[in-house]
């Protein structure tokens, strides 16, 4: 058995298991701190990321990034996060400026599934809430997935006092990965919850993202 496993080590070429070690992702240096919060924004930017987290079908096939955004608030007060304003925004040299709303896990789903929905200039569907009883109509794969997706969003707006919280954003890129490195994440409305003073905004540099 010893014989084995050295056999096994000197097969396996040299770092391999240094590569296959967890990174803590508040390690990363994607990220934006101050007022005793700190964001950390991480893109999955290959496949082979997307098979632990999303399984078989993935946003990723769909030309979609999904972006683990961790927030650790230091403070004694909770901090409402909105949402809704949270922008992808875009900067290419010598192209025009964008800035994309995060995605639905529906609207994930549809453009993953369902070759009509596949056009980014589709409105945003209202969110489905579990316990409706309602079918979408759209097939078991799309149900599956949207489910899926809807457990790892980034979908609370409550960021407690002294703890790490994380979840999933969703961008449209049209399979344009490389995109990434020209855009950052931009998070505009924070507020402290018992005297509701407003954080400045948070902008997170993707330029410097790993390869992954």
């Amino acid at each position: 058995m010893l014989y084995r496993l050295l056999v096994l080590i000197m097969l396996c070429p040299p770092g391999a298991f240094a590569q296959s070690a967890q990174v803590d992702p508040l390690t990363l240096r994607t990220r934006d701190l101050h007022q005793n919060l700190l964001i950390v924004a991480d893109p999955y930017l290959s496949a082979d990321r997307y098979k632990g987290p999303f399984g078989k079908k993935s946003p990723y096939e769909a030309g979609i990034v999904a972006i683990n955004v961790y927030f650790r608030n230091d403070n004694d007060s909770p901090i409402r996060l909105n949402l809704e304003t949270i922008r992808l925004v875009i900067s290419p040299p010598g192209e025009e400026r964008q800035r994309l709303a995060a995605l639905s896990p529906e609207e994930v789903a549809d453009r993953a599934l369902l070759k009509a929905n596949a056009n980014p200039s589709v409105p945003r569907r209202p969110l489905s809430f579990p316990g409706s009883g309602s079918k979408s109509g759209k097939g078991k794969a799309w149900d599956e997935m949207a489910t899926s997706l809807g457990s790892v969003v980034l979908a609370t707006d409550v960021l407690p006092p002294h703890a790490t919280t994380h979840g999933f954003l969703f961008f449209d890129m049209n399979h344009q990965f490389d995109a990434i490195r020209h855009s950052r994440v931009y998070i505009p409305d924070l507020s402290f919850m018992t005297d509701h003073k407003a954080l400045f905004f948070f902008e997170i540099d993707l330029s410097i993202v790993p390869a992954n």
